[in-house]
C-alpha cells in the first residue's frame, strides 16, 4: 500500500537536516526522513484487532513538526522506525478480528491513536491506566507492540497517512450516518481540545484567552463558551479566517497582531490589566485573564500567556512546544 513513512534512522536525519537549509522542499523524499512510498499492509496483532481504510487523514500541528524534525529528540524512545505517519482519522472496517462481535466489515469508525496498557495488554495497568487516564500510561515503550505513544509513531499499526491501519477494539468508535468524514476526522483534535477545558470547567464571567487560531484554539473556543456562555473569551490569532470562525464559535473578541495594532495594550484593555514598562524588553502586566490556553507553539505564545494571566491565574499549555529559549520566566514568580 502506498503510504507516507518516517524513517528516523541516523544517516536519513543527518542528510535530511544538511539539506534541509536549502528549503523545506528538501527534507522530503528518497534517502530523507519522510517519503512516499510502498509499505506492506499492517497485520491484526491479535483476535480483538480490527483494520480500517482511511478516508480521511488529518495534518497535525505535531505531524508538520515531524516532517520539519522540530521534534525533540527526547521522544525518540517513544518511537519505532519506520512508521506511517498520522494519528487523525476516519475510515472503514475491512478485516474484523475472530475475537470481535460488535463491529462489521463496511463500519465507519475513528478510533483513538493512543497506544497505552490496554491496547498493549499490558497487565495490569499501570497507574495512570488504572486510574481512567490512559495519556498518562508508563508502558508506552511496554507489551506486545513496538515503543510508540500513538498510532503514527509505531512501527507495524500504520497510520492515517498511509491507505490501511490497525486498531484495538477498545480504540474503535462507530461514526453514525450524521457526521461527515471532514466532520469525524476532527474527532481527536476535538477530544485534544475538551479534555483540559472539562478538567476544570469555566466558571461564569471568567475573563479567558485562547492564544492560537489554529483548530484546536477555535475548539477550544468552542468548547469554553459551551460550558460558560457569559465568560469572556479573547482569542489572539494571526488570521482573518481564523477570527471570523472563532466569533462564530462564541469568541467575545479577537486580537490581531502584526496589524499596526498594539496588541499588548488592547489585551490589557480586555482583561483589566495594568501594563508596566520595565527598563528593557516587553511590559509586563498586572491582573490579566484568569486563564490562558496556549494553543501554538513558540516562546512569543508562551511568554504572553505568562504576562497576561493574573496573579493565582492558570496557563494551560496545549501546544506542541519542544524548547522554549529565551522566554522571561519571571512573571511565574512575580505572580
Amino acid at each position: 500500500m502506498k503510504a507516507v513513512v518516517f524513517d528516523g534512522a541516523i544517516p536519513r536525519y543527518l542528510l535530511s537536516r544538511a539539506v534541509g537549509v536549502l528549503g523545506p522542499q528538501w527534507m522530503t523524499g528518497p534517502g530523507r526522513c519522510t517519503r512516499l512510498g510502498e509499505v506492506e499492509e499492517p497485520e491484526l496483532p491479535d483476535t480483538d484487532w480490527i483494520r480500517v481504510r482511511t478516508r480521511l487523514g488529518g495534518v497535525c500541528g505535531s505531524d508538520l513538526n515531524l516532517v520539519g524534525l522540530g521534534v525533540s529528540p527526547s521522544t525518540s524512545p517513544f518511537s519505532s522506525f519506520p512508521f506511517v505517519i498520522g494519528h487523525e482519522n476516519v475510515g472503514i472496517v475491512d478485516r474484523v478480528g475472530g475475537g470481535i462481535t460488535d463491529l462489521r466489515v463496511g463500519d465507519r469508525v475513528v478510533v483513538n491513536p493512543l497506544l497505552a496498557c490496554e491496547v498493549r495488554a499490558v497487565d495490569p495497568p499501570c497507574p495512570g491506566c488504572a486510574s481512567g487516564h490512559p495519556s498518562r500510561c508508563e508502558n508506552f515503550t511496554e507489551g506486545r507492540l513496538p515503543p510508540g505513544m500513538l498510532m503514527g509513531s509505531t512501527r507495524g499499526v500504520g497510520g492515517s497517512w498511509g491507505e490501511a491501519y490497525v486498531a484495538h477494539r477498545s480504540q474503535v468508535h462507530r461514526v453514525g450516518p450524521e457526521l461527515s468524514d471532514r466532520a469525524a476526522v476532527l474527532t481527536e483534535p476535538l477530544a485534544t481540545a475538551l479534555s483540559p477545558v472539562m478538567a476544570d470547567p469555566p466558571r461564569s464571567g471568567e475573563k479567558l484567552l485562547v492564544i492560537g487560531g489554529g483548530t484546536v484554539g477555535l475548539m477550544i473556543v468552542a468548547a469554553l463558551h459551551r460550558l460558560a456562555a457569559d465568560a469572556e473569551i479573547c482569542l489572539l490569532a494571526r488570521h482573518e479566517f481564523q477570527a471570523e470562525a472563532a466569533e462564530r464559535l462564541g469568541a467575545a473578541r479577537v486580537v490581531r497582531p502584526g496589524r499596526g495594532e498594539d496588541y499588548f495594550q488592547s489585551l490589557a484593555d480586555l482583561s483589566g490589566a495594568r501594563l508596566h514598562r520595565p527598563i528593557l524588553g516587553p511590559r509586563i502586566a498586572v491582573g490579566g485573564f484568569d486563564r490562558s490556553f496556549v494553543c501554538v507553539g513558540g516562546k512569543t505564545a508562551v511568554s504572553d500567556a505568562l504576562r497576561f494571566t493574573r496573579s493565582g491565574g492558570e496557563v494551560i499549555l496545549l501546544a506542541n512546544v519542544a524548547r522554549l529559549d529565551g522566554v522571561d520566566w519571571t512573571p511565574v514568580w512575580l505572580k
